[in-house]
């Protein structure tokens, strides 16, 4: 099975604090058509206590195009995805030109060339290197990211892969949107970036830590295109999401998670850890409620979520990096991760730890 070796996750060096945040939304949405005092409770009950983005705080009093917004991704993105690769290949003692693909996952900016294009006039990778970028599948990038990769190694067995995923969430917030979704956009999302290196199995890299990925699956339900994404706007990339998303996955994650458990010969009593996207404190709530977890089986989920909140697909490998670091973390236990995205789909793979 491919393993993953190691995971470098990085965030920006600007700290959002949730009560400092509170403060400054209220002075920017004072005029909005808003029940504030209603809202304002969501950014207790996301359970964020801090978050990091690329911008300080002061950036987004001002509005900004979306040239100067995608500008600012750009530039960003780049160096953290730099930070992310260098950590990574460097804490596993592995040259740059031994990776022969590397994935790129982001939903929060556009570039063409797209952005491992630009990491590969930075770091010395082969010339023969394979770069395929995913964009659009949002939350659930981190997780396909890791499942194409995966793909690629049981064809190239001798092979070491590259999953890098970077979102910078809090560009996507727009100055004059005096809505009621980019108001709970402002208490959710946070900017971060990730590296994971996988290996094959005919690959003699290894590390104390590794997961062995069992399987993949994805599922994607039809007429559902409403419930997540972006509406593109000369302001930016204006956010969309459903209040439902809680009560879809109480009702449809059980059904295909037990589904995908049931084709590879396991229950959910075989899972020891569930290492799944924590898009807010309700998603994750959802999740315990439909699967009957103790929050002992969570835990990864709502600490990444308190300190980080919600970095779209880069918010699983911080995930996956948790549990893989913590005193948890077992040979032989079985873990679970899946991640919602636009389309409306979603990405699960099952691993154990090697």
């Amino acid at each position: 099975m491919p393993r993953i070796i190691n995971i470098a996750p990085v965030v920006p060096n600007h700290r959002i604090n949730q009560k400092l945040a509170v403060d400054f939304v209220c002075n920017l949405f004072s005029n909005a058509p808003l029940d504030i005092e209603r809202l304002l409770p969501v950014f207790v009950n996301t359970c964020i206590e801090e978050r990091y983005s690329c911008a300080p705080l002061e950036w987004f009093k001002k509005p900004h195009s979306f040239y100067e917004k995608n500008r600012l991704y750009l530039e960003n993105a780049i160096a953290l995805c730099e930070r992310a690769i260098l950590n990574a290949l460097h804490q596993t003692d592995i040259a740059p030109q031994r990776v022969g693909h590397i994935f790129f996952v982001s939903s929060t900016g556009v570039a063409t060339p797209s952005i491992d294009a630009h990491l590969f006039n930075k770091i010395d990778f082969s010339p023969s290197i394979r770069r395929t970028p995913i964009w659009g599948l949002g939350c659930a990038g981190g997780i396909s990211g890791i499942a194409r990769a995966v793909d690629w190694l049981k064809a190239y067995p001798d092979q070491i892969a590259l999953v890098v995923t970077v979102e910078l969430c809090t560009l996507t917030f727009i100055r004059n949107d005096l809505s009621k979704s980019n108001f709970i956009a402002a208490s959710l999302f946070g900017d971060g970036a990730g590296a994971v290196i996988l290996c094959g199995d005919e690959c003699p890299i290894s590390a104390d830590r590794m997961i062995s990925i069992i399987s993949s699956d994805a599922v994607t339900w039809k007429k559902s295109l409403e419930v997540m994404g972006w509406e593109i706007n000369e302001n930016g990339l204006k956010v969309l999401f459903s209040k439902d998303i809680p009560s879809i996955v109480h009702k449809s994650a059980k059904p295909i998670i037990l589904d995908f458990l049931s084709r590879n010969d396991l229950q959910l009593a075989d899972i020891a850890v569930f290492l799944s996207h924590p898009g807010g404190a309700k998603v994750i709530q959802a999740y315990e409620t439909a699967l009957a977890l103790p929050q002992d089986k969570t835990k990864c989920m709502w600490e990444v979520l308190k300190k980080f909140g919600n970095m779209s697909s880069a918010t699983v490998l911080f995930v996956l990096d948790k549990f893989l670091r913590s005193d948890d973390y077992l040979s032989g236990k079985k873990l679970l991760s899946c991640s919602l995205g636009p389309g409306f789909s979603s990405e699960m793979i099952l691993g154990v730890c090697a």
